[in-house]
Order: structure tokens, then C-alpha cells, then sequence
């Protein structure tokens, strides 16, 4: 399996998204099995969807009906530790919120290329005025996260705002995010690039462009 999506295109910081490690793929590939048969109503993806919720805001490895989602080789080699490895944690993560934010949603609300500082600006697409909106402050509390669990925390409270406006969050990119976030000098880098999203996103004549959210529409292969 291939790391990448596609070469990404250094004229368009959209592209950017396009490149994943291997723990973002395996993200991915989990995740687009689940939300295709939850958008046709099978009842394993479904059911599988509830035991993930059941796992949000607890530790990686601490639910064990969730393991066979949360556990792969992308994530933890064989050398692994007793304790959950950053992959493991970020996968975790991710997956749980995506079960979050998928639930009773008719429309794919994990899509490539919709990082969480663009999925944020888009609960507020006009330019702020002298009044700081709600978005931008909750944007600002993540950022000033000083540890992994003070982020999750905040990022469930983005996912709960991102749901009910049918915004989709590209939860392959949001793994790596996390497992970014946990290396020596990584929450900045993280930052810097959720600012950039942010701040730059969305206009809307990008909408007007074809960019918005997806529903039904096959995703890009991986392979």
C-alpha cells in the first residue's frame, strides 16, 4: 500500500492534505468500509459505529469490543510496549470522534481534504468583524491545548459543532495530526498548520468552485 494519494501540488494548499503517513492510511482504510455501510444502513457498520462512541474520551487499548478497529500493525509493530504507542493513541482517537460525528449523519463526515482548521472556519465563512465569534474562540482554546488530553477534550466540542452543520473533518489527516502533536516539537508544527487552514478558509466562491462538502460521491482510492 502506497503512503501517498497523490504528489501533492506546492500551488494549491489544499493538496497538501493529499500526503498521509501509514498510520493516516490505515485510518482511512478503517474508516471508508465503516461509513459506506453506515450510509446504507448495514447493521454490522452501524453496530460497529456504536461500540467506537463507546470508546470516546477513554484511553487506547481501555475498550476492549473496539480493539479489532484500534489495533493494527500500522499502528504498533511488534516491538510495542505494554502501554498504547502515539499511533495507537491517535488512531484511537480519531476513530472514536469519527464514530461521533458520523452518528445519525446521512452525508460522509469523513472526507480527505477537510482539515479541522478549514472544517472549523466553515461554521463561520464571512471575515470576523471587531466582535470575536464563538468558532474563532473555540479555535483559539485548541490550539492553546498544553497536553494531549486537553486537546481530545476540546476536540470533542469541535466535533459536537461540526455534526449538527453536516461539515464533514478529514479524519486520516486528523490522525496524524495527533500523532504529530505527541513528538518533541510537533504541537507547533500542528498549530501552524490548522492556523493556516483556518485562517485562509474558506471564501465563498470556493463552494461556488465545487469545494464543498461531498455526499454520496465515491472517495479517492488510497492504493
Amino acid at each position: 500500500m502506497t503512503v501517498t494519494t497523490a504528489q501533492p501540488d506546492k500551488g494549491d494548499w489544499r493538496q497538501r492534505w493529499a500526503t498521509l503517513t501509514p498510520v493516516g492510511v490505515e485510518v482511512h482504510a478503517l474508516i471508508q468500509p465503516l461509513q459506506e455501510g453506515v450510509l446504507a444502513d448495514r447493521a454490522a457498520a452501524v453496530a460497529a459505529l456504536a461500540r467506537l462512541r463507546r470508546g470516546v474520551g477513554k484511553p487506547a487499548g481501555s475498550v476492549q469490543e473496539i480493539l479489532q478497529y484500534t489495533v493494527s500493525d500500522a499502528f504498533a509493530g511488534p516491538d510495542a510496549g505494554d502501554e498504547p504507542t502515539p499511533a495507537e493513541t491517535a488512531a484511537h482517537v480519531a476513530l472514536t470522534l469519527y464514530s461521533l460525528h458520523q452518528q445519525s449523519r446521512n452525508n460522509r463526515m469523513h472526507q480527505r481534504g477537510f482539515g479541522l482548521g478549514r472544517s472549523l472556519r466553515m461554521l463561520h465563512p464571512t471575515e470576523f468583524d471587531t466582535t470575536i465569534p464563538p468558532v474563532l474562540r473555540r479555535f483559539q482554546t485548541l490550539g492553546s491545548s498544553q497536553s494531549l488530553e486537553e486537546l481530545v477534550h476540546h476536540l470533542r466540542g469541535a466535533v459536537q459543532l461540526l455534526r449538527p452543520a453536516e461539515i464533514p473533518l478529514d479524519y486520516a489527516a486528523l490522525a496524524d495530526d495527533l500523532l504529530w502533536w505527541q513528538r518533541r516539537g510537533g504541537a507547533s508544527r500542528v498549530r501552524l498548520r490548522w492556523g493556516r487552514e483556518f485562517f485562509r478558509t474558506p471564501r465563498p466562491a470556493d463552494s461556488a468552485d465545487g469545494d464543498a462538502p461531498e455526499t454520496r460521491e465515491p472517495e479517492p482510492d488510497l492504493d
